[in-house]
């Protein structure tokens, strides 16, 4: 077997940037969770209502947090129960054309249940129990049994907003989680604060730690693979001291420039477009996994909503300011032509992914949009820093200053077959230079 740099650990590179990235997966969940609870105000089992991301000439400074998502309001939840205490999760009746649904998911940020009219056609609106897998308690009458294959899990509620910023927020609001009783609530993982620059390595091998970690059930099946590594691992870093310095300065130089490769080429890119692909769960994709809950937590199934990042222009650059582009939707082939839900196209700073401030406050194009349309009824984006005089506003995407980085997504909302297979992607952004 290839030895390593690390001096009396029997594992190959692979075997330990695997054995990271695996347990990595499940310490971004626990740190949200963390991070969420130390809210004030916030507790298990209460549904913290966020406000909306309001965006245009009205709605003042760009929001100042990464990657929002300007199309609905969401609410969220972590829910704690036991074997004798379910909690309630009350979803209101949505009017038809209105999309939403209430996400839950395990404490590895694998989908358990999305409730919805498609998934749940019998009882699309009402009340939940979300109850411990094998656990015999009481229900409300009519309550709709979900079961949680342990006790912590996250709800998130998204609602559409549509045109009626008001009444989006009216029926997020109707949402609800409660306990039923007062459950046995365990401590969160206590694992050091840490940030996507520089997230941890050796810390997450710590013995007494890795077990709390661990007892949450992970169903991608690859937990007994995983096991002989993690704990090899972690009984290499607890013999000696210089060994948790040895295993940071690998992760940093090796392992972690490899995940992050695997985090910006999800998918073949295709016109310079890729995709996060034709998922309804995580499966045994460990690496997607930890990608999800690093790049996007609490990602949800490809039946909801699959995005498209931009990642090169039609001549395979990486887009920056300063560059004028445009990107031509053919009649009868723009991204509402490839939905049964909704779409939208943002701008992000790179590799911050925060809105790209601007006089405007225009930041996307979307299904909402009143789109100047071409002679043949497509119609053609313009991604520039200024806005050319002869193009129409509403059609304008601004960029960051000259040379800086950017990207896009576009967001599709319950896709149809040819986004979900990739068949369907976006046309090529094109520099003016090029045409």
């Amino acid at each position: 077997m290839t030895t390593t740099p690390l001096n009396g650990l029997d594992l190959t590179a692979d075997q330990i940037t695997q054995a990271w990235v695996y347990v990595l997966g499940r310490y971004l969940v626990v740190r949200q969770e963390q991070v969420d609870l130390a809210e004030p105000g916030v507790d298990y089992n209460v549904l913290k209502h966020n406000p909306p991301v309001v965006a245009g000439t009205g709605a003042g400074a760009a929001p100042t947090f990464v990657n929002p998502n300007l199309d609905v309001v969401y609410s969220e939840a972590w829910v704690a129960v036991d074997a004798d205490t379910p909690a309630l999760l009350e979803v209101p009746e949505v009017p038809p054309g209105t999309y939403y649904t209430a996400q839950i998911v395990d404490e590895w940020a694998e989908i358990v249940q999305n409730v919805n009219e498609r998934t749940l056609p019998q009882q699309p609106h009402g009340t939940y129990a979300l109850c411990l897998a094998g656990s015999s308690p009481r229900l409300p009458d009519g309550a709709y049994r979900i079961d949680l294959p342990s006790p912590k899990a996250k709800v998130l509620t998204r609602v559409q907003i549509v045109d009626d910023v008001d009444a989006a927020v009216a029926l997020q609001h109707q949402f609800a989680v409660s306990s039923t009783g007062t459950p046995r609530i365990e401590p969160a993982v206590d694992v050091p604060a840490f940030t996507n620059a520089a997230p941890p390595a050796a810390a997450l091998f710590d013995r007494a730690r890795l077990d709390h970690a661990l007892a949450a059930p992970d169903r991608s099946g690859r937990g007994p693979e995983m096991a002989p590594l993690l704990d090899a691992v972690s009984t290499w870093v607890a013999a000696d001291p210089a060994h948790a310095d040895a295993l940071d300065d690998f992760v940093r130089t090796t392992s972690f420039p490899q995940f992050l490769y695997l985090a910006t080429h999800l998918s073949e890119a295709r016109n310079g477009w890729t995709s996060t692909g034709d998922r309804d769960g995580f499966g045994d994709d460990v690496g997607f996994r930890t990608t999800a809950n690093y790049a996007g937590i609490w990602w949800n199934a490809a039946s909801e909503a699959i995005y498209l990042p931009l990642q090169t222009d039609s001549d395979g650059v990486e887009p920056t300011g300063g560059t004028t582009y445009r990107q031509r939707f053919a009649p009868g082939d723009a991204p509402g032509d490839h939905v049964d839900g909704y779409w939208s196209l943002t701008v992000y700073a790179y590799p911050s992914m925060m809105l790209v401030p601007n006089p405007a406050a225009r930041y996307e194009v979307s299904y909402r949009s009143r789109l100047e349309l071409d002679d043949d009824g497509g119609f053609t984006l313009v991604y520039a820093t200024r806005r050319p005089a002869e193009v129409p506003e509403e059609n304008w995407l601004p960029l960051p200053p000259d040379g800086e980085r950017f990207t896009a997504i576009l967001r599709t909302y319950l896709p149809r077959s040819e986004v979900r297979t990739g068949a369907w992607s976006p046309p090529p952004v094109v520099p003016d230079a090029a045409r």
